[in-house]
């Protein structure tokens, strides 16, 4: 249990979501506290990936999905609620530099783009883990000036998989639940052949040709 969190029951996953929802508000306020309301996209070890001038914008934005059965009588029965990955878009902006620092901000997303690292989207009051870049874009306009660079950098959660892994002593082999039955050889068409041609005979043995 987290200091200075509930006890949650475990109750349908409800425990494992408060722990979750808590690891991220933890890690918030810790944030909050060392480096004051900053937002930005880190890394797995804390540190900023991108040094942009400005946090323009944050959206974010989480669903689940309910499976529907259809039962008699036009009804239908709902079931396994289950999480899809969030997806956030945060729009940074960078102006300074010179020409040179802009292009290799630019290079920087493109590669970071291109890898499968995850990522930490932290804001003062929250923190979405475990996201990877999937699509970026980036625009100018003769309003904001052609030096100043808005990115648009979408990111999706990557859920991964609890893979189970069992172990069973046995004194025997034949004690285990799963036995190898070993390699087996293919059949020799030959075999087969002639197998057929002694069936064949037999019957003829009994009815005749």
């Amino acid at each position: 249990m987290m200091e200075g969190m509930p006890d949650i029951p475990d109750f349908k996953g409800l425990a494992t979501s408060g722990t979750d929802a808590g690891i991220s508000l933890g890690g918030a306020a810790l944030i909050n506290t060392v480096l004051g309301n900053y937002w930005g996209i880190f890394n797995e070890y804390g540190v900023p990936i991108l040094l942009a001038d400005n946090v323009v914008s944050l959206n974010h934005s989480e669903s689940f999905q309910i499976c529907n059965a259809p039962v008699e009588k036009g009804g239908f029965v709902s079931y396994n609620k289950v999480k899809e990955p969030f997806k956030a878009t945060v729009q940074l902006s960078k102006g300074s530099g010179g020409t040179l620092a802009r292009g290799a901000f630019l290079a920087q997303i493109d590669m970071l783009a291109n890898s499968t690292l995850k990522f930490n989207i932290v804001t003062p009051d929250y923190v979405y883990t475990n996201a990877t870049i999937v699509r970026h874009s980036n625009a100018r306009s003769a309003e904001d000036g052609a030096q100043l660079i808005k990115v648009n950098i979408d990111l999706e959660e990557v859920m991964e998989a609890k893979v189970d892994y069992s172990f069973e002593e046995v004194k025997k082999p034949d004690d285990a639940k799963t036995k190898d039955g070993g390699e087996r050889q293919p059949q020799d068409a030959s075999g087969n052949a002639s197998i057929l041609k002694k069936a064949a005979d037999a019957v003829k043995g009994i009815f005749g040709n």
